[in-house]
């Protein structure tokens, strides 16, 4: 996926969007500003991105009772990692 953005890779802000959605970004690649005016700036990131924030803000309000333990969270952010890797990878 690319943009008219040469500044920044479509691929690099979309692997980075979950920490961004939950506000966690250590800016190690990408800034939050970065981010932002990438999205503003590239239609596929941000209808991705949309998707992400409906689909957690929906998530949120069905489970706002209930909180997954840390660990959970943990296994959880890592098997996304692991599924983001494989994916860069297939051609």
């Amino acid at each position: 996926m690319s943009c008219d953005d040469n500044d920044v890779d479509c691929a690099e802000v979309l692997d980075r969007i979950y920490v961004f959605l939950d506000h966690e970004l250590d800016d190690r690649t990408l800034t939050y500003d970065e981010i932002k005016a990438h999205l503003d700036a590239c239609q596929p990131c941000l209808s991705t991105y949309d998707i992400e924030r409906v689909v957690r803000e929906t998530l949120a309000r069905a489970c706002a009772c209930d909180h997954a333990p840390d660990e959970l969270r943990l296994k959880i952010r890592a098997r996304i990692q692991e599924v983001r890797v494989q994916m860069t990878r297939t051609p």
